[in-house]
C-alpha cells in the first residue's frame, strides 16, 4: 500500500520515474502542482507553513523532516506530499511520499527520511495542491569510516522578548554539519525587552505551551537557520519551568505534573526528533557518530535530577552539594553515558551538556556559584570525570545555560589543584566550552560592562582551571574537530538590533591527548 501511494503521488506531482518533480508556475505567481485525476484531489488545498521546515537528528541514512500545517476548528487531518532530492531545484527526487498533518498533533508532521547515502547534501519540500513549503536543506552524517573534520554550531538561551535573532541569520550562513541547541529554546516565563512583553506568562495548558513555539518561530532568522541545517535539540528548564527537578520546581505552584505533561508534549510535537518507544514523550538523550572524528553525546540534565541542595542557593558553601548518591543524570542515563564514553571509537568524545560541568567558585571560602549546575551534584560529577580521566581520551564538553562565556580545563573533581575551599583534582579529564546566550540576560546586561569585567577577574582569580571568561557578549559557538585538534570559535552577535553583524571574539584550542586549553 505504501508503494502504491508513492507511485500515485509521483503521478500527481507530474513525475515519471526519475524525472524532475517541480511545481509549474502560473502567471499569478502562485505554485500549482501538476495533477492527476486519481490522486491530486487528496492533497490539501490552502496549506500554510508559518513555522517553516526543519530536519532533525540526522543519521547516516536520513533525518526527521518536520513542518506544521495549522488546522482550524472545523478542519481535519491534511494530506501533503514530501519531496527529497540531492538537487536544490528538487529535480530527480529520491523520495516522494504522502504524509499526514494530524489535527491531534496540531498539524505537525514528523517524516522519517531514510535509505539515503551517508555524507550527502539533500533538499526537501512539503507540498499541497496549491501551496508549497520553503525548501529545506540538510546533510546526512558522514560515513562511519570518515576522517574528515566535523563542524558543529551550538546555541542556547534565546528569550524572545530580550533580543533579536541575528545570531540565527549568521548560523544559517555557516558551513556546518549540524546545529545543536543546548537548551532553553523557548521560555515559558518572560521578561520585558526590546521586543516588548509576552503576555503568555507561565502557561499551564497545552494550547498555551504550543503558542510559545509558534511565537518564537515567527522570527524569520530562526526559520532560516532551521531551513539550512540539520538540528539536534536538547531541553533544559525553561521549556517547562525554571530550575525544575525530577518532581519539583523552585516555586510552590500547583499542577506540576499536568504542566510538565503539556510542556513535554509541546516539545516533542514542535521538535524534529524521532521518539524512543516506550519512552516516546520523555527520553531525549542520544548519541550521534560523525564518522571517526566525533561521537556526540547529547544528555538530559533536567528531568531525572534530584532536588538542588541548600535550597537551590547561589554563591554559598554547601556541604550537601557533594553528598554521595545525589544524581543529576539518573541511573539509566548515567549507565548509558558511561558505557558510551568507554566504548566510543571516535577521536573526540563531545558532550552536549545543558549546565556547567566544571566547578565555579565565587569567593575565597570556596563558595560555589549555583547549586542548579553540576556544582550541586559533586559526587556524581567526580564519578563521571574520574571515568573520563582514566578511560576516555579527548573528552570535550560544550555547555549552555549560564548566559556568559567560559572556557576551562576539566579535572577529576571538577576543580583544578589550588582552587580555594574546594577539592582540587589530581588528574585532567578533558576541556569545557560554555557558549553565551543568544539573547537571554547575561552579567553585562545586569551589571554593565564595568561590573562584568570586575566579575570576570573575580572568576579567573578563584578558578585556576578557567582560561577564558567573557560576561558581556552574546552569540554562539562553532566547534571544529579534526584528527589533531578541536577548536571552539566564539561568535559575538549583538542582540539589540535585528541586523547585527558577527565577529569572532575568541578561538580556544585543545590538541589531541592534552586536556589543556590554549586561547589563540
Amino acid at each position: 500500500m505504501v508503494e502504491l501511494r508513492r507511485r500515485t503521488v509521483l503521478g500527481a506531482l507530474g513525475a515519471a520515474g526519475a524525472t524532475a518533480v517541480v511545481p509549474a508556475w502560473p502567471a499569478s505567481g502562485a505554485p500549482l502542482l501538476r495533477t492527476a485525476a486519481d490522486a491530486s484531489a487528496t492533497l490539501v488545498r490552502g496549506a500554510a507553513f508559518p513555522e517553516g521546515v526543519m530536519a532533525g537528528v540526522p543519521r547516516t541514512d536520513g533525518a526527521t523532516l518536520w513542518t506544521r500545517v495549522p488546522r482550524g476548528l472545523f478542519e481535519g487531518d491534511a494530506e501533503l506530499a514530501i519531496v527529497v532530492s540531492p538537487h536544490r531545484d528538487l529535480s530527480r527526487p529520491v523520495i516522494v511520499e504522502t504524509v499526514i498533518a494530524k489535527k491531534q498533533w496540531d498539524g505537525c508532521i514528523h517524516f522519517q527520511a531514510a535509505n539515503l547515502p551517508a555524507g550527502g547534501e539533500y533538499f526537501y519540500q512539503f507540498r499541497g495542491q496549491d501551496t508549497v513549503s520553503p525548501v529545506g536543506r540538510f546533510q546526512t552524517l558522514r560515513p562511519a569510516d570518515s576522517n574528515q573534520p566535523v563542524r558543529i554550531g551550538f546555541f542556547t538561551c534565546q528569550g524572545f522578548t530580550e533580543g533579536y535573532y541575528a545570531t540565527h541569520r549568521h548560523l544559517a550562513q555557516e558551513d556546518l554539519d549540524l546545529v545543536v541547541c543546548l537548551g532553553d529554546y523557548v521560555y515559558e516565563a518572560t521578561v520585558p525587552g526590546v521586543r516588548g512583553i509576552d503576555l503568555n506568562l507561565y502557561p499551564q495548558a497545552l494550547p498555551a505551551m504550543r503558542a510559545k513555539y509558534t511565537a518564537y518561530r515567527a522570527d524569520p532568522n530562526l526559520r532560516a537557520m532551521h531551513q539550512q541545517h540539520a538540528f539536534l535539540p536538547l531541553w533544559d528548564d525553561h521549556e517547562f519551568r525554571n530550575n525544575y527537578t525530577v518532581d519539583n520546581w523552585s516555586l510552590p505552584e500547583l499542577f506540576f505534573k499536568e504542566k510538565r505533561s503539556a510542556a513535554w508534549h509541546a516539545w516533542f510535537e514542535r521538535m524534529p526528533v524521532p521518539r524512543y518507544y516506550p519512552d516516546d514523550m520523555t527520553r531525549i538523550y542520544r548519541s550521534l557518530k560523525l564518522g571517526r572524528t566525533v561521537e556526540l553525546f547529547a544528555i538530559d540534565g533536567r528531568q531525572y535530577k534530584a532536588d538542588q541542595p541548600c535550597d537551590d542557593g547561589s554563591a554559598l558553601v554547601c556541604a550537601e552539594a557533594d553528598t554521595p548518591g545525589r544524581t543529576l543524570l539518573g541511573a539509566s542515563q548515567k549507565t548509558w553515558l558511561k558505557d558510551g564514553l568507554r566504548s566510543s571509537g571516535a577521536r573526540w568524545k563531545v558532550l552536549a551538556n545543558p549546565t556547567m560541568l566544571m566547578g565555579m567558585v565565587t569567593g575565597s571560602a570556596g563558595e560555589r556559584a549555583y547549586m542548579d549546575t553540576w556544582d550541586g551534584y559533586g559526587a556524581e560529577r567526580s564519578e563521571l570525570l574520574s571515568l573520563a580521566a582514566e578511560r576516555v581520551s579527548d573528552f570535550v564538553v560544550v555547555t549552555g545555560d549560564d548566559h556568559d562565556t567560559f572556557a576551562g580545563e576539566l579535572w577529576n573533581t571538577g576543580f583544578a589543584p589550588g582552587t580555594p575551599g574546594s577539592p582540587g583534582g589530581t588528574r585532567r579529564a578533558g576541556v569545557e566550552f560554555v557558549v553565551p546566550s543568544v539573547s537571554s540576560t547575561n552579567t553585562g546586561d545586569v551589571k554593565g560592562a564595568g561590573g562584568a569585567r570586575t566579575e570576570e577577574q573575580n572568576r579567573l582569580g578563584h578558578n585556576p582551571h578557567l582560561k577564558l571568561v567573557d560576561m558581556r557578549q552574546h552569540g554562539y559557538g562553532v566547534l571544529e574537530a579534526s584528527q589533531t585538534e578541536a577548536v571552539l570559535s566564539y561568535r559575538q552577535v549583538g542582540k539589540l538590533t535585528p541586523d547585527a553583524g558577527v565577529s569572532t571574539s575568541y578561538r580556544v584550542r585543545t590538541a589531541r591527548g592534552s586536556s589543556t586549553l590554549e586561547v589563540l
